[in-house]
């Protein structure tokens, strides 16, 4: 604060008049003493420089003016100005004044900046403040608030300095960081103005030029939790709480190891190779700039990501450059806990089974082996037509054999089945088969995730080509791929290098229907040199869910066709709506397009081939709703009809074409509703509505 310098000059003079007393001497005395003259002067200098280089000003206003009835409070305060010409920073304010006033608690006292921020420094108070006259420096850090004790007794009028340092009602801390040149203006008035009279003396302003500015830094990131082989953007601002702008400012930021850097927003003020990020130009008091980082996420964590101010032209007030105290807000960190890739959930009636490496066995070495999971029997069968199968201690030996150096960046590790083989030619394979519970049925669903499958530039390309089939019938296969490789078809191509504890060359291969049969053929695609180089891949648990069985029942009802609710039986010459339900009660779907419901017609009623709810809204003569099971209806395609005394062997046999309205020809009706017939609780259903008239 600006009073407190004032004040140890003050103490140093007072203990040198102790001295004179204690030594009966005059100042005037003292003074002749070359040895005690230049320790006083020198105190003095030194005084007067510290207050130099803290203070600006003072600036003072002198011009008096009355406080009384013609300047009440509430439409005739007065105003003083103080002109402070020269062009700073506020760091700290102080204000001086002298009052003279019988029963002071009249009179408020209200500073207004160039800025136009007003503080309230003085409170009236017309009813206890009964002492006279003001004559205060006005200071934040003053240990006594302004008219408590012990200022609760008169004050002179005597000219600064002032007689008491006190604090403000309200901090002048408000002014700080503003510019200070230009007009101030302090207003007063008379809050009792019936009673007790004075005047403004004086008006005085005290700064300290600010030559702070509050970095702090903070970061933050796209994603905590990122996923391995997957960029992840780190935002990195630096705020500026002033009074000063700031600049020369640096940032030193460091990527831990497993981020590995790919492009940041700094315009060239980021060096990647040193971490120093430059900040351009002055970040302006409240103001802040931010430097984001992209950076791919190579391997699981969890690790920090941390920075620190490195540098700033202007001295901070609670922290230091560079100097790596954690706590200090010029410091930041954040914890990164990269993740394997998200595997897509394999949805069964139930839970699926797995084939889980960490719990069977695969013989190092050994090309054909068959496990039972849940009843199903799950074999595997390798191929090495060219022998380039390779044996390696670090990928557990003679391949393929079950290892952990193929990670997938699965935290904690898990076991796979490894291959490692040098082919003599870019056409060369390594094939798996797999064959899948009961040969024509298999499983109904299927995945298994493939590990690093990615570029070796130089070396090899991975290729990998996938085919299922069921009895035979090729099935469709749907394929998850990582960030270093690209699928076209069923056939997946490395295109960048992954690190084998990467989860970057991920391929997660799924069949969502049934399929008994799955090669794949893992090779080199057309990148690689003509005779490659040693490469390998890690192939994890099969997840799989049972065959199931659809189990469909059907139920038929009849109601009278009564559109105007007049009270009509069923009999001879009314129309009648048959609904025909059919259910699947069992723990799998129907085939795609499998059901057909052929319904023969009595003899006794005749088809009416019209709108079958007349005014109603439908516009067809057979309906067809939907409650669950995934079947679509259309009657264009899917009805037809048949005036044949025999039942029809399928839905294409259907072959007649009804007459408009009543045919008593048609004996019966054909209906081949689309899609797979789902399994679920509660049971899925579908119905179909015709009309026909009782004969």
């Amino acid at each position: 604060m600006m009073g407190q310098e004032p004040r140890k000059c003050a103490l140093v003079l007072i203990i040198i008049f102790r001295i004179r007393r204690w030594l009966a001497m005059s100042l005037f005395e003292l003074m002749k003493n070359r040895k005690w003259t230049a320790w006083v002067i020198a105190v003095l200098c030194v005084c007067n420089v510290q207050m130099a280089s803290a203070q600006t000003g003072p600036y003072t206003n002198t011009t008096t003016h009355v406080i009384n009835s013609t300047t009440a409070c509430g439409g005739s305060e007065f105003t003083r100005i103080i002109n402070v010409p020269d062009n700073f920073i506020i760091g700290d304010v102080d204000y001086g004044t002298i009052i003279s006033h019988t029963w002071r608690g009249d009179v408020p006292i209200d500073l207004t900046s160039p800025s136009s921020t007003t503080v309230r420094l003085v409170n009236p108070d017309t009813s206890s403040l009964s002492q006279d006259n003001y004559n205060i420096r006005l200071d934040d850090g003053a240990a006594t608030l302004v008219n408590t004790a012990p200022h609760n007794t008169n004050d002179n009028t005597a000219v600064a300095p002032y007689q008491n340092l006190v604090r403000p009602n309200n901090a002048l801390s408000a002014f700080n960081g503003e510019n200070a040149q230009g007009n101030w203006t302090v207003t007063m008035c008379d809050a009792y103005p019936t009673d007790d009279n004075g005047q403004f003396l004086r008006g005085e302003l005290f700064f300290i030029a600010a030559t702070e500015a509050d970095l702090s830094l903070s970061v933050s990131a796209s994603d905590p939790t990122p996923t391995t082989g997957t960029n992840v953007v780190l935002s990195y601002t630096v705020s500026n709480g002033g009074p000063l702008a700031a600049n020369g400012v640096g940032v030193s930021i460091t990527l831990p190891s497993g981020l590995t850097y790919v492009s940041d927003t700094g315009g060239g003020a980021y060096n990647s190779g040193t971490g120093v990020w430059s900040v351009p130009g002055n970040i302006a008091n409240g103001a802040s700039t931010t430097l984001q980082i992209t950076a791919f996420v190579a391997l699981a964590g969890p690790y920090n990501a941390v920075a620190e101010i490195s540098a700033s032209n202007q001295p901070d007030p609670d922290s230091t450059p560079a100097n790596g105290v954690t706590t200090e807000d010029d410091y930041a960190a954040i914890t990164l806990v990269p993740v394997t890739p998200p595997v897509p959930s394999l949805l069964c009636p139930g839970a699926a089974d797995v084939l889980d490496w960490d719990t069977q066995v695969w013989p190092t070495g050994s090309l054909n082996n068959s496990y039972t999971i849940n009843g199903e029997t799950i074999q595997l069968i390798f191929a090495d037509p060219n022998g380039a199968l390779l044996n390696n201690a670090s990928f557990g030996g003679q391949s393929p054999a079950e290892n952990t150096t193929f990670t997938g960046g699965y935290s904690p590790v898990q076991s796979n089945v490894g291959v490692l083989a040098n082919q003599p030619n870019r056409s060369g394979t390594v094939d798996l088969t797999i064959n899948l519970g009961t040969p024509g049925t298999g499983v109904a669903k299927f995945q298994m995730t493939i590990f690093d499958v990615d570029l070796g530039a130089g070396q090899f390309q991975d290729q990998v080509t996938v085919n299922g089939t069921l009895n035979g019938s090729s099935v469709p296969v749907s394929l998850t791929t990582g960030s270093a490789h690209t699928a076209s078809g069923n056939v997946v191509t490395g295109q960048s290098a992954a690190s084998s504890n990467s989860g970057a060359g991920n391929l997660t291969i799924e069949f969502l229907s049934p399929v008994d049969q799955i090669i794949i053929n893992y090779g080199n695609g057309p990148s690689a040199p003509a005779n490659p180089g040693q490469q390998g891949t890690g192939f994890h648990d099969i997840f799989f869910c049972k065959a199931t069985n659809a189990v469909l029942s059907g139920s038929k009802t009849a109601e009278v066709f009564d559109p105007t609710s007049s009270g009509l039986y069923a009999v001879p010459g009314n129309d009648i709506i048959y609904t025909i339900e059919f259910t699947n009660s069992g723990s799998g779907p129907a085939d795609n397009n499998s059901i057909e419901i052929i319904d023969k017609l009595p003899a006794e009623i005749e088809f009416y081939n019209g709108d079958i709810d007349g005014p109603g809204p439908e516009t067809t003569p057979v309906t067809g709703t939907d409650n669950g099971s995934g079947l679509t209806f259309n009657y264009a395609t899917d009805v037809k009809y048949a005036n044949t005394v025999a039942q029809p062997a399928n839905f294409a046999a259907c072959s007649y074409t009804p007459s408009a309205g009543y045919d008593p020809n048609v004996t019966y009706v054909c209906v081949n509703p689309k899609g797979v017939m789902s399994a679920g609780t509660p049971d899925p259903s579908f119905a179909i509505k015709f009309r026909a008239r009782i004969k």
